[in-house]
């Protein structure tokens, strides 16, 4: 009888002990799924007119993709760029600027102490010619990423080190993932900081001005109705004639809608000019030359020069009608007799104006993400 009753006994705890096991199943710990690595390409979106001028450089070793995209758009408004944590490239290339630093002719550091050149708008840099000095009012980066290097530690600029600025990514809660998404990888370098910010820069594209509709509708332009005013054709006139103007042999004609020979020139700004391209090249023959900046988005870009010295359109077209200096270096074009009268000075900037692109300042592509 004993034994009997130790059997049901034990049967009963067997019993019991599966129920509680059915009824409650010990949890499993699931691992999360690995994350691949699978950005999505990007192809540059062009005005259909573009396809008369060479197709953009894109770099074998920085493809543009989306995610690579975004992430530049948010390192280039990222302060942490800077040693205060107060400034980035944004902060003087401004989007509703055409990417300038509108009103100021040179930049205001994290030290408050002004830089030595005016900040170039940033659009169609696509473009650029890869060479030896390419980028730069001076030449003094070779692309675009080479270029994106410089800032960071310029100290007039944001005066970081890159150490820093990588140590302060790394620490984000955001970014190392997102520098996987766009390269694969959560450690993060200075080398993949300037790819994603070069891949932002190479997609801002501005070709959507009146001068842009002009080009469109009328390339070859004979017996052309304009959809230009009857000034800003005189202008137009004054531009390509080089017995007037002669603005085209630098900055293009509609059969170079870069509006720019991405060349760098001697224009006669001073008897004695700044050094140049020569503090690059150490070439006595480059000194006085600086890159050769387009004419689109004039509106947005005040003050001109590579210092900033002149304030207004108005100024520059005088300038060049009244006031070039000759050097050793001057580009021969600059030292054309260009007699332009009162009425023809206006019709020619009224003619400048006409590259205003206001869709390219409002692109919500390119600003900062709120």
């Amino acid at each position: 009888m004993k034994t009997k009753l130790i059997g049901i006994s034990l049967l009963i705890v067997i019993f019991s002990a599966c129920c509680r096991e059915d009824d409650d199943p010990p949890k499993i710990k699931e691992e999360p799924p690995v994350s691949e690595y699978n950005p999505t390409p990007y192809s540059l979106q062009l005005p259909s007119y573009f396809n008369s001028i060479p197709a953009p450089f894109i770099p074998e070793d920085n493809p543009l993709t989306v995610e690579g995209i975004e992430l530049g758009k948010k390192l280039f408004y990222e302060k942490k760029l800077s040693k205060n944590n107060l400034m980035s490239c944004g902060s003087c290339h401004k989007p509703q600027f055409a990417f300038n630093d509108k009103d100021n002719a040179l930049s205001i550091g994290v030290d408050g102490l002004p830089g030595v050149r005016n900040a170039m708008p940033l659009f169609n840099l696509a473009w650029v010619p890869v060479q030896n000095s390419s980028f730069n009012w001076h030449g003094s980066a070779e692309s675009l990423e080479e270029q994106a290097f410089e800032p960071v530690t310029n100290p007039l600029e944001m005066a970081e080190t890159w150490p820093n600025v990588v140590q302060k990514l790394q620490n984000d809660s955001e970014y190392p993932n997102l520098f996987f998404e766009a390269f694969g990888t959560k450690t993060i370098d200075s080398n993949l900081v300037v790819k994603a910010i070069a891949q932002f820069e190479r997609t801002l594209i501005s070709g959507n001005s009146r001068f842009d509709k002009e080009v469109r509708l009328y390339p070859d332009r004979a017996g052309a109705t304009t959809t230009l005013t009857v000034q800003e054709m005189n202008g137009y006139d004054l531009y390509i004639r080089e017995s007037k103007g002669d603005c085209f042999h630098c900055h293009g004609d509609p059969t170079n809608i870069l509006m720019t020979n991405n060349d760098f020139i001697n224009n006669g700004l001073d008897a004695n000019p700044d050094s140049g391209l020569a503090l690059v090249t150490k070439n006595p023959n480059d000194i006085g030359k600086f890159r050769t900046p387009s004419l689109r988005n004039l509106l947005f870009t005040a003050p001109y020069m590579h210092d900033g010295r002149f304030e207004t359109l108005e100024e520059v077209v005088d300038f060049y009608v009244d006031n070039v200096q000759s050097s050793s270096t001057i580009d021969p074009t600059m030292l054309k007799q260009r007699n332009l009268n009162p009425q023809e000075r206006r019709d020619l900037v009224a003619f400048l104006k006409t590259m205003t692109d206001s869709s390219f300042v409002q692109n919500p592509a390119y600003l900062p993400n709120l």
